[in-house]
């Protein structure tokens, strides 16, 4: 066994909880976003229908953007660390729809992402 330090663990682990728990959150705040809109003053069907599409598509992209980032996050650690803080902002964006599963999946992103950026490379 040898003793040089290893890169962490914990921005793989939040990225996986992360991209796994944005599946369902994605969904949730498509569906958050088209019944917000439905309560605005003069909505119509295809505004509501576009509202909840975005959402939807959002939080998509940064679940699929965080799984990835986090299954190849060993390769390139500061890049695909900078790719988890990019899923974190883009799970930020649906916390409009007032989610809290997008809520949680942000801050894991945010904080796999950070960690993966502040660590120290290791010696080789």
């Amino acid at each position: 066994m040898s003793n040089e330090k290893q890169i962490s663990n914990a921005p793989m682990i939040l990225g996986i909880i992360g991209g796994i728990l944005g599946l369902p959150a994605a969904i949730c705040s498509g569906a958050c976003a088209a019944g917000l809109s439905t309560l605005a003053d003069g909505a119509t069907k295809q505004s509501t229908d576009d509202a909840g599409s975005a959402f939807l598509w959002i939080g998509l992209i940064a679940a699929l953007i965080g799984l990835v980032s986090a299954f190849l996050y060993k390769k390139n650690p500061k890049g695909w660390g900078a790719m988890m803080l990019l899923a974190g902002i883009l799970s930020g964006v649906t916390l409009v729809t007032f989610n809290f599963l997008s809520f949680i999946v942000c801050i894991l992103f945010l904080i796999g992402g950070v960690i993966s950026l502040t660590q120290k490379k290791p010696a080789l």
